[in-house]
């Protein structure tokens, strides 16, 4: 691949680890931050793998993410809670707080837990799938930083708004959605701006609210489905922030630009124990079946796959590629994290 460098994904992950080590970062959380940063770029969504050690590491040092937070979790109700993130690593923090609603669905059939003073947790589908791997449907949303106009209007207001949703099967891989509600995830556009490419029509606006194509010029991205996706993305600002005290809309720290502020994020975690509604083994024979009677459905003619898929399949396709063939990595990014090693006294790999 032209423009780029391959790397193991082990070589990622112990670069990774030594990283967040250098910056205080315990053993234990730095193994499990590097492993879901590394995940990401398995699956294929790179802008939100190890790239993000440039930012976290910098804001680490401002000390605007918490390297060795005391999080505090207080059951509100039988299957509810809270989760004080303490500005921890997102990573941390979520991942924490699907354990806590896990813990709590068996009991109540659903536990559901919001956590406040989060941070950017990376790629939403790792958390989710942590409970479908656990026989338990996962569902994430968080707000974000304002990037996306309001249906209709001129200027930003919402995030990118991610949702997640990660289901158990049997024979099947299991179900995963991990989607941000505007046409497509920031990282994409800020990724075409650092190299140099185009962005589609349909994925942005200018100051005035007209569609671009160069992403120096994009100043909001749209929501994904016009009036559709701006009402799940307004849902998700209501369960994330509404629910949790935090900012909404412009009051949202932006990462990349604001050093003097945490981001202090809320999300929406939560698990749904489907052995509350049917046995375990029954509900994933009927995934099973849904699914066999899905993917026996012939391919369009237009299908670049050559065969219908269930959502989660190309990450996972990919995942299994990458653990063979490497992690690309484009030069600019290899650049900034070659910089970040070298401030750190860890070398990125050659």
């Amino acid at each position: 691949m032209p423009g780029t460098s391959v790397f193991a994904a082990d070589q990622l992950r112990g670069w990774g680890r030594e990283i967040l080590l250098a910056v205080g970062v315990p053993p234990d959380d730095a193994d499990t931050t590097a492993q879901v940063l590394v995940e990401a770029n398995l699956r294929g969504v790179d802008t939100h793998g190890i790239y993000l050690l440039n930012l976290y590491s910098r804001r680490i040092n401002k000390g605007l993410i918490n390297p060795t937070p005391k999080m505090q979790f207080e059951r509100t109700r039988p299957g509810a809670g809270v989760l004080d993130a303490d500005t921890a690593l997102g990573q941390l923090s979520t991942l924490r707080a699907m354990d806590h609603a896990m813990e709590l669905a068996p009991k109540t059939g659903t536990g559901t837990v919001v956590v406040k003073r989060g941070n950017h947790f990376g790629t939403a589908a790792y958390y989710t799938e942590h409970a479908a791997k656990h026989d338990m449907i996962g569902i994430l949303m968080c707000q974000g930083e304002t990037d996306v106009v309001l249906f209709g209007a001129q200027k930003p207001f919402l995030g990118t708004n991610p949702y997640s949703v990660a289901v158990p099967a049997g024979r099947h891989r299991p179900f995963v959605m991990d989607m941000a509600t505007s046409e497509v995830a920031a990282g994409k556009v800020r990724a075409a701006r650092e190299a140099g490419r185009e962005i589609p029509a349909h994925w942005a606006v200018d100051t005035f609210g007209n569609p671009v194509t160069d992403p120096n010029k994009a100043n909001a991205m749209v929501p994904m489905a016009g009036a559709k996706g701006y009402a799940i993305a307004l849902m998700i600002e209501v369960f994330s922030s509404m629910l949790t005290g935090m900012a909404y809309g412009p009051g949202i720290v932006r990462k990349f630009d604001d050093w003097e502020n945490p981001q202090a994020l809320g999300y929406f975690v939560q698990a749904i124990d489907p052995a509350a509604f049917v046995p375990i083994d029954e509900f994933k024979a009927r995934i099973d079946e849904l699914f066999d009677e899905i993917k026996g459905r012939p391919a369009a003619a237009s299908n670049s796959f050559g065969r219908v898929l269930i959502p989660g399949e190309p990450e996972h396709d990919r995942k299994t590629q990458r653990l063979q063939e490497g992690c690309p990595l484009g030069e600019e990014v290899v650049e900034q994290l070659r910089d970040v090693g070298k401030d750190l006294g860890v070398p990125f790999p050659e």
